[in-house]
């Protein structure tokens, strides 16, 4: 392991290329506001669904410090309100209501914590002969190359902001050295914005109605005992298979990213029930079912910054400014040709992880069957293939995912990919 040198103009890195031992505690804290910054895809979650902005703010924040105690702070991991709920909550919204929409969402925990108690029985050193790198590989990509589509959307409102914004955030991550190369992506948004301005983008109105100071809409689920009340969760809790089968990947992502196998320790079941025990605490604040965002993972793959301590200052930020209206107006003002400029390079890092994935395992793409089972996820995975029984859909990612283990399990040669094992 390389020594840290603090007085070095460039920061030194770890053998696994964190840098977050260069900073000082209190550099840390507020090196997590970046982190906070790059997470405001969790914004759109509520604004799709009917939920409050400010209360998935704090229940993003409080969440991902709930998770990150129960996993022994040992995976950077941000939470935010995952998008396989917005269908069935904004019916349950529309037809009955936000507090029985929250009871769909606490039902979904429910899920999680039997999901967690299914990996805990098949046990950890099954879960690589389940998800041998030709998956786990596939899959990483898709998480990034799924939300492609978001980013190449968002940059079309105005192409010269979205680019000059990402030739900012590859300008500093390619040429810039120190604490500017770690604040990637805050300058990126930062000069994104001002640029935007000019262009007529930026409405700067919501800010300067909102208040400075004021308590998020915070709401109870409704607990009459009636029909709607079944309603509601077998509406909502059947999309908990989504963030669950998820969670797999982006818990693999997160260790690829950052050099660790969080799959063994701390393990994907006590990351799974720790998802379970936020999402609780959001369903009944009025917040979405909560999982890992991909967001972040673009975040530590472009910053280096593998701390979790750093990661929890960015949940505290982000929990502190759901109690500041301005800020949440402030998010809602930032141009989507911005967060474009910002996602393409994100997403591309997401995407590049789930290459380097199959390059240090040496996946031998010469074999049919690898080609098979990698083709069927990604072609489906970015294609947007679903599959709809009545009012349940599973997500093009989950089905993806679904089929490739089928494809592993099927295929002959499982015994040798079993064998491989992502390297940490």
């Amino acid at each position: 392991m390389e020594k840290v040198n603090k007085k070095a103009s460039q920061p030194m890195a770890l053998e696994n290329g964190d840098l977050s031992e260069n900073f000082s505690t209190v550099q840390k804290v507020f090196l997590g506001l970046q982190n906070t910054l790059g997470m405001c895809g969790v914004i759109l979650v509520p604004i799709l669904c009917g939920l409050d902005v400010s209360v998935t703010l704090f229940c993003a924040g409080i969440g991902t410090l709930i998770y990150q105690f129960i996993d022994k702070r040992m995976v950077p991991a941000f939470l935010g309100g995952s998008f396989a709920i917005i269908a069935p909550v904004s019916a349950v919204i529309a037809e009955l209501g936000l507090p029985y929409a929250q009871i769909g969402i606490v039902s979904m925990a429910v899920f999680y914590f039997l999901f967690a108690l299914l990996l805990k029985l098949v046990g950890k050193e099954r879960i690589h002969h389940i998800f041998p790198p030709i998956i786990v590989g596939p899959i990483i990509m898709v998480l990034g190359l799924s939300l492609a589509g978001i980013g190449v959307s968002e940059a079309t409102q105005s192409w010269p902001v979205a680019i000059i914004t990402f030739l900012i955030a590859v300008g500093i991550n390619c040429f810039a050295k120190g604490l500017t190369k770690v604040l990637t992506i805050v300058i990126a948004l930062v000069g994104g914005y001002l640029v935007a301005i000019p262009f007529g983008l930026v409405d700067f109105t919501p800010v300067l109605e909102a208040r400075w100071f004021g308590l998020p809409n915070f709401t109870l689920p409704s607990f009459a005992v009636g029909t709607d009340w079944w309603k509601a969760i077998l509406l909502i809790m059947p999309a908990a298979i989504v963030p669950c089968l998820e969670h797999i990947g982006d818990v693999m992502a997160v260790g690829t990213t950052v050099g660790k196998d969080f799959t063994k320790e701390p393990g994907l079941a006590r990351s799974v029930f720790a998802c379970g025990v936020s999402t609780t605490i959001s369903g009944f604040l009025g917040g979405p079912s909560l999982t890992i965002h991909s967001e972040n993972t673009g975040v530590l793959a472009v910053t280096r910054l593998y701390s979790p301590f750093i990661v929890a200052c960015g949940a505290a930020w982000m929990a502190l400014l759901a109690f500041c209206p301005k800020f949440s107006a402030l998010c809602g003002t930032i141009p989507q040709a911005v967060l474009g400029g910002v996602g393409i390079l994100l997403y591309g890092m997401v995407t590049s992880v789930g290459i380097r994935t199959l390059v240090e395992n040496r996946v031998d793409f010469s074999k049919s069957r690898n080609l098979a089972i990698a083709s069927a996820i990604l072609i489906l995975g970015i294609g947007g293939a679903t599959l709809t029984f009545g009012s349940f859909s599973l997500s093009s990612m989950a089905f993806a995912a679904i089929s490739g283990i089928i494809l592993h399990f099927v295929l002959p040669g499982r015994k040798n990919a079993a064998a491989e094992k992502v390297e940490a």
